[in-house]
């Protein structure tokens, strides 16, 4: 492929990476992104949550893959998953109702963290647009065979946005999503370096919230896949107050999940207790450089809380990272404004809803939902600039 002749380009339905070769699919997967790897998308599988199929792009006898996209079923009725695409896109579930609440599939990756596009780095821009756009097309085929109106992309990266916007047609909806991503790049080597680097006043609070945590409670880190039969209830608890109906099944597929993908030594549970009371629990993964806190959990029993939130969720996976040699700790959508003060950087998500073949509706439908996230994001960088990474300049 060249910058003035993309070529062309076909899409293959694949329905397991068992039918993909190891090696190509980790030529053009993100090294960086657990999410696109060859062993989180298999443990899916085996969890029984992975994609209903893989669209492949190649280049006609050619084996490289160009791009690749992940399709997944997406059933309201279900009440797992926090990005369902009627949280985000409820102005549009008037084209569900006459297929039961069913708005589309989930494309990418579904695991809440901030998404990357599967696509060969090494593209020119214009063969890169012309590889997504044939995936984008293949994407509508399944939905439109599946009566569904719509591909969701949830939780798009700034570069992903970035890549998709060229493509999208009118009858396509896209929103800032009404949460940030947070990631700290870890300073120096070890906690204290990490704590120089906040402002005074934040650093006397996140002092004294770890030192209380330090008096009350006793932590103790241990293999994710021991942990799963107790934490999941907790998980399940956090979510329902934020009025998510998760299911303990659900919750434990996808630890189970992370176990199979990363194995023991690299899916971790961060048990909290109180005078030896599980108060509070952090799921941790290890990819790389980078640490995920993918989960939180905790009980709702009443009783005093020594800051387990912020511990369990920030400051022992801080110190975790750095016994382990880590550079950078993803502590995820949700809470930016906590995390922001204790020294996380906020990036931006999109949403992106894909019309699927032959259906265009109205673009206006979603016009004022748009402009009122960009509004929240608007007054929140006009309070707290400092928090906001410049890739939020080109979105605002």
């Amino acid at each position: 492929m060249t910058p003035e002749a993309p070529g062309v380009v076909t899409v293959d339905r694949v329905a397991s990476l068992d039918d993909v070769a190891g090696r190509t699919w980790d030529d053009v997967a993100d090294p960086g992104d657990m999410f696109q790897s060859h062993a989180w998308l298999r443990a899916l599988e085996q969890c029984g949550d992975g994609p209903v199929t893989y669209l492949i792009a190649r280049r006609p006898g050619h084996p490289r893959i160009l791009g690749a996209l992940p399709l997944y079923d997406s059933l309201p009725s279900r009440g797992d998953y926090l990005y369902w695409p009627e949280l985000h896109f409820q102005d549009l579930l008037h084209a569900a109702s006459r297929l039961d609440g069913r708005l589309g599939l989930l494309a990418g990756s579904c695991a809440g963290f901030g998404t990357r596009l599967i696509v060969d780095r090494g593209l020119p821009g214009p063969a890169r647009t012309a590889v997504l756009r044939a995936l984008r097309d293949a994407a509508g085929a399944v939905a439109a065979e599946r009566g569904l109106p719509y591909t969701f992309f949830l939780f798009l990266d700034a570069s992903a946005w970035s890549d998709l916007a060229p493509i999208s047609g009118d009858g396509d909806h896209h929103r800032l999503a009404s949460v940030a991503q947070t990631e700290l790049e870890l300073p120096g080597t070890g906690f204290e370096d990490y704590l120089a680097t906040l402002p005074r006043n934040t650093r006397t609070s996140a002092r004294r919230e770890v030192g209380v945590f330090a008096e009350e409670c006793a932590t103790e880190t241990v293999p994710l896949r021991e942990a799963i039969p107790t934490i999941a209830p907790m998980i399940v608890n956090v979510r329902a107050k934020h009025g998510i109906a998760y299911s303990v099944d659900a919750v434990t597929r996808r630890l189970t999940a992370y176990c199979s993908a990363l194995g023991d030594a690299s899916s971790m549970a961060l048990l909290c207790r109180v005078r030896g009371r599980l108060a509070g629990t952090g799921v941790i993964c290890r990819w790389h450089d980078r640490l995920y806190v993918t989960d939180f959990g905790r009980l709702d029993d009443g009783a005093p809380d020594p800051f387990v939130y912020f511990n369990a969720a920030i400051y022992e996976p801080i110190k975790y990272a750095y016994s382990a040699g880590l550079s950078k700790v993803v502590t995820g959508a949700g809470a930016e404004l906590g995390k922001a003060r204790r020294g996380a950087a906020m990036l931006p998500l999109v949403h992106l809803a894909w019309a699927a073949a032959g259906d265009r509706p109205s673009r206006h439908t979603g016009a004022a939902s748009a402009e009122n996230r960009k509004e929240h994001w608007r007054k929140i960088r006009g309070a707290h600039p400092r928090y906001f990474h410049s890739a939020w300049d080109e979105l605002l």
